[in-house]
């Protein structure tokens, strides 16, 4: 570093995705530190149909009348053909997935039956948000 006098030098390591600056003392010298945050591992087709299978179990498992246990089953089992393609469709699998759970929502508001069955599944809902490329809205959570 050169000789900078009453100046401020800067000098920077890591990512700049956030840190602390600091002037101290005549020379009014400047580190800044980037702390990094790990990234979530990416979840992979395999992983998405675990989740998807989890969500299935709590469906089966349900009180819920046998026709919308059978509606969000068939929404549920078009996400599932999706996500098992070669080059799932996301938007689409997405889709049917919010469709499913707004069968759920609509059952809950309505039913004895539906009640915690959405609050047992927005859980694997919020961990396939990044596979699917959504926002947490997208699903009204």
């Amino acid at each position: 570093m050169t000789s900078n006098p009453g100046g401020i030098s800067q000098s920077n390591t890591g990512q700049m995705s956030g840190g602390m600056q600091a002037a101290i003392g005549n020379n009014n010298q400047q580190n800044m530190q980037a702390q990094t945050v790990p990234a979530q591992k990416a979840l992979t087709q395999e992983d998405v149909l675990k989740l998807l299978g989890e969500i299935q179990q709590i469906l089966q498992g349900s009180t819920l009348p046998e026709d919308i246990k059978q509606k969000a089953s068939n929404r549920l089992g078009a996400v599932v053909d999706e996500v098992q393609q070669k080059e799932p469709d996301k938007q689409l699998a997405a889709g049917n997935l919010k469709r499913m759970t707004e069968t759920l929502e609509d059952a809950s508001k309505t039913l004895n039956a539906g009640q915690g069955l959405v609050e047992k599944v927005q859980p694997i809902l919020v961990q396939l948000l990044s596979w699917l490329n959504v926002a947490k809205s997208f699903f009204g959570l």
